[in-house]
């Protein structure tokens, strides 16, 4: 496992936001790499090979959607973490930059602890996906995002718990889900793991992993819309593990305005082998 440091792309057209989003990249202990429109951002991505993207999706050139599609076309880039920050609310332009393959969105303006809490939960889902593959991850597993797998739970936890308070803070309901997974996924099932977190993200305050086998989101929602989304995002799992033909694994969900409710209600839905259904 190698020692270097997280390397942080940060890619705004804004000298202002450059310098924010740099000074909180840095008081994460990230190496700092900036770029201000997609050009330049690609061949910095090319020259640096950062773990995280901070990108803004209104740059000149070529535009932040183009950024993330040449990242994830190019093999030296595909798996890097991506966070956009944008002051764009469009529920269509988020939907874009999930399907392109940003891993979460954070908008303007933004908050330190937002955009560190969701940059490292996009580092931490980089890290797992590596570990499912059988790569090593330089830079992320040997930080505090790419947690050691020998105490994942509290840490993941501390991060969930965190997340919510933050989303309260700002006056909005909180909900936690806590999903349970009957086995690791392999590199075989990985795809139906990423059919149920392209619409987890999407609007989540964070995503969480705590362990191979568990995972946690936080949405700024109240329950009934939070459970309403479990059955969706059940049904989309479903129809990712038909499509793979694989035995993928199965999962628990538990849904609570805290870790704990959340924690307990999968918990209870394991031992009583229950699913959700999409409604």
């Amino acid at each position: 496992m190698s020692d270097a440091p997280v390397r942080a792309l940060v890619v705004d057209d804004d000298a202002f936001n450059i310098k924010l989003l740099g000074e909180i990249a840095r008081a994460a202990g990230w190496q700092t790499d900036v770029a201000m429109d997609g050009i330049e951002a690609l061949a910095a991505a090319e020259r640096a090979r950062p773990d995280v993207v901070l990108l803004d999706l209104m740059i000149p050139r070529l535009d932040g959607f183009g950024v993330l599609e040449h990242l994830r076309a190019d093999p030296r880039t595909a798996d890097v973490a991506v966070v956009v920050i944008s002051a764009i609310q469009d529920a269509e332009a988020r939907a874009r930059a999930v399907e392109l393959g940003a891993d979460d969105f954070a908008p303007k303006p933004f908050r330190m602890l937002d955009v560190q809490t969701r940059a490292r939960a996009a580092l931490e889902m980089r890290a797992f996906r590596r570990r499912v593959e059988g790569r090593d991850t330089p830079g992320v597993e040997a930080q505090p995002v790419g947690r050691p797998q020998a105490r994942p739970t509290l840490e993941g936890g501390a991060r969930v718990d965190a997340a919510v308070t933050e989303v309260v803070a700002r006056g909005q309901q909180a909900q936690v889900v806590t999903v349970e997974l009957s086995a690791p996924p392999t590199s075989d099932t990985m795809a139906c793991v990423d059919a149920l977190l392209a619409g987890a993200r999407t609007d989540a305050a964070g995503v969480f992993f705590r362990g191979d086998q568990r995972l946690s989101f936080v949405w700024p929602v109240d329950a009934l819309t939070a459970r309403r989304r479990v059955g969706a995002l059940h049904a989309a799992f479903a129809s990712a593990r038909a499509a793979s033909g694989a035995a993928s694994p199965r999962l628990w969900w538990g849904v609570g305005a805290d870790r704990e409710a959340a924690d307990a209600s999968s918990a209870a839905a394991r031992s009583q082998d229950l699913e959700p259904v999409a409604t």
